[in-house]
């Protein structure tokens, strides 16, 4: 494919716990992008109705997100009463305000589930849909929450279904089959990074992994036949607790305006070079829905559960959809593509970039792939768009008070446990030195 062969560099930003309809819907209802299946008629379409206590609950603009914006669930039995599959098999995506009552017991006129921003609220990444290539199609693996999904993207598989406090149980990680494939790998991270729960904590310790603000002279400075081909870029996560620092990883509670100041930050550092810009492609996504609301039913994709696995109930479809974005000139400007896609589309273009072919992954990732699952390199240009690439003025973001508190949902202290243990491991520098925030992590009581 020569968009393939013209691409010399793969940026990943993966965000958390926003849906697309949440994020992206106003891009039809806007007419933005009239061909993206987001929002239409909110006040009225009888699809989008979620019906709880002989109230019905449509999706609302939200205008001050600090004040609306909840955490709102999304476990594994949950999100199950999210999309509310009927007893003929259809899912009514209706259950989003029941969920989240049940489980937070807070009722509201505009309940939080229901939300959506406008292009101004999701500012860079409404810009970077106009402007590149917005799927409207990508699904998150499982109707579950992060670290099934993740695992899900970063190994091809999953042996458990719920977020627990725990190192995560896989087999074969990305980067594994990326040194196999010899291929140059860099994590740039903005804090303590996702990868801190894989247990992987010498490789943390080493030289693959970055802070993020020496990304920009990394890319300036570093010759193309020793620079990373595949780049992971890695927010500060709202489970990191137990410092003062706002979270940009978009998980509620933390706000999306300094998720879009990171994508902006990443955005500009890439276009910087435009030769360097001719060969690269940014994909950006989210882990999963996060609980919020979205009107398109999930995949009938079965999982089927690996051996060693920590549950024993399959997964028969994917979860909802979240927003993905192609970010590059390889793609046709305002394009939207409608392909079926999942985190491991991801590791599909992995191995056509740098392996066999997209079946070269493992057979995880081709189980899906032969019940539906593309590519993401199906979403790509053969020939580039050669124009002088578009840019935006950041807007500015509310300043966040401090969230700091005690580690409390099974995640925080996830990273609580994986944080005191990556402090015990030696390095080429001690832990707190290369992530300033494991001086300040609390003992687990």
């Amino acid at each position: 494919m020569a968009a393939l062969d013209g691409i010399q560099r793969i940026v990943l930003l993966m965000l958390e716990n926003r849906s697309f309809d949440h994020l992206l819907g106003h891009l039809s209802l806007e007419n933005l992008h009239p061909d993206v299946d987001g929002l239409r008629e909110p006040d009225v379409n009888p699809r989008y109705a979620n019906v709880f206590e002989n109230r019905v609950h449509r999706p609302f603009l939200i205008e001050d997100e600090a004040s609306v914006i909840r955490d709102p669930p999304h476990q594994r039995e949950l999100v199950a009463r999210q999309l509310a599959r009927s007893t003929s098999g259809r899912f009514r995506m209706s259950g989003f305000v029941d969920a989240y009552v049940t489980y937070t017991q807070h009722r509201a006129q505009h309940s939080p589930p229901m939300g959506y921003f406008d292009s101004r609220g999701a500012w860079m990444s409404s810009f970077l849909a106009r402007e590149y290539c917005v799927c409207d199609r990508w699904f998150t693996p499982l109707p579950a929450d992060t670290q099934p999904n993740r695992c899900m993207a970063f190994t091809g598989d999953t042996l458990i279904d719920r977020t627990e406090s725990r190192l995560l149980p896989h087999r074969d990680h990305v980067f594994d089959w990326l040194d196999r494939h010899h291929v140059r790998w860099r994590v740039y991270y903005d804090g303590p990074p996702f990868f801190l729960l894989f247990g992987r904590f010498t490789e943390l310790l080493g030289s693959k992994y970055r802070p993020f603000d020496s990304l920009a002279r990394d890319l300036r400075e570093e010759p193309p036949d020793s620079a990373p081909q595949v780049l992971f870029i890695e927010p500060r996560y709202y489970d990191i607790a137990w410092t003062d620092e706002p979270a940009n990883c978009n998980h509620p509670l933390a706000l999306v305006s300094q998720g879009e100041l990171l994508v902006h930050r990443l955005y500009t550092a890439l276009t910087r070079d435009p030769e360097q810009w001719a060969r690269t492609l940014l994909i950006i996504t989210y882990d999963e829905h996060g609980g919020f609301f979205d009107h398109v039913p999930p995949l009938p994709i079965e999982q089927p559960i690996a051996a060693g696995a920590h549950y024993t109930e399959p997964f028969t479809t994917t979860g909802p959809r979240v927003p993905g974005l192609i970010v590059s000139p390889w793609v046709r400007p305002g394009r939207a593509f409608h392909g079926p896609l999942d985190h491991t589309s991801l590791l599909q273009l992995f191995a056509e970039k740098f392996g066999a072919g997209p079946e070269d992954y493992s057979a995880s990732v081709n189980h899906r792939r032969a019940q539906g699952i593309r590519s993401v390199a199906e979403a790509l240009s053969d020939v580039p768009t050669l124009r002088a690439f578009p840019t935006v003025v950041p807007h500015a973001s509310a300043p966040q008070p401090s969230m700091r508190r005690p580690p409390r949902s099974a995640s925080e202290r996830a990273f609580q446990k994986a944080a005191l243990e990556l402090k015990r491991h030696e390095g080429p520098l001690p832990a707190e030195a290369k992530y300033p925030e494991l001086a300040t992590v609390p003992p687990e009581t």
